[in-house]
């Protein structure tokens, strides 16, 4: 499997037919992590530049297993990320490994905070933040997901 950021035209192409062609391969999206292409793509029309952060995907063969990437691109320095895994794949570590080489990929581009919002009760989540020294600044409440948990970690802090 292998995590692979997706170019602004290949993330309109998904949010359009939920279907495009990610590094010579084509691929479809799952089709329960669907909303997400919708946020990334208002986010694209929001910030043109902020295309490289937003959606990186691990692919097994031409499905998706998981994806990464931040909500929009950094702000002063702070990016704020989501993931998913399609339910075939959990259970694996692929959760863990996307956030580790993300945050790895993220050093190099300048970006020196990392935030993570997370549902009280998702147990898996908490677990790969805590594995990589988020630390709880606050919480807040999302209209669609309820009450989450608000983790931050710097990346000079490794």
């Amino acid at each position: 499997m292998r995590l692979v950021p997706l170019d602004a035209e290949t993330i309109v192409a998904l949010a359009e037919s939920r279907r495009a062609v990610v590094d010579g391969t084509p691929v479809e999206w799952p089709a329960e992590d669907q909303r997400v292409l919708r946020y990334r793509r208002e986010a694209l029309e929001a910030e043109p530049a902020s295309a490289p952060y937003l959606l990186h995907v691990l692919l097994d063969g031409s499905r998706v297993a998981g994806r990464i990437g931040g909500h929009g691109g950094p702000d002063d320095g702070l990016l704020e990320i989501g993931y998913f895994v399609a339910p075939a794949y959990r259970g694996r570590g692929l959760a863990t490994r996307m956030v580790g080489e993300l945050l790895a990929w993220l050093v190099p581009q300048g970006v020196r905070r990392v935030r993570a919002s997370v549902a009280p009760d998702n147990v898996a989540s908490l677990a790969i933040i805590a594995r990589f020294g988020f630390e709880q600044v606050g919480e807040q409440w999302d209209d669609e997901d309820g009450l989450e948990l608000v983790f931050e970690r710097d990346l000079d802090a490794s």
